[in-house]
């Protein structure tokens, strides 16, 4: 089954923050969320990398065929 990452909460200092496709972050508009070797990285809609975040996760939403899941 293909899933691909809606959001996901990471911790940074005392706040647990919410990075998602379609808000924007560092200025630009999130498209895209790869998650590769334990690192997200955030795309803009021209596929350029907006930033990695490698902080801790506290939980992360896919998006699967026919519905939406939490893990």
């Amino acid at each position: 089954m293909e899933r691909e990452i809606k959001s996901f909460e990471v911790v940074s200092g005392a706040v647990v923050n919410t990075i998602s496709i379609g808000r924007e972050f560092g200025g630009e508009v999130v498209e895209d969320i790869i998650l590769h070797d334990g690192v997200f990285k955030l795309f803009n809609r021209k596929d350029e990398l907006i930033t990695e975040i490698n902080l801790p996760v506290v939980g992360v939403k896919y998006e699967y065929k026919g519905g939406e899941l939490s893990a």
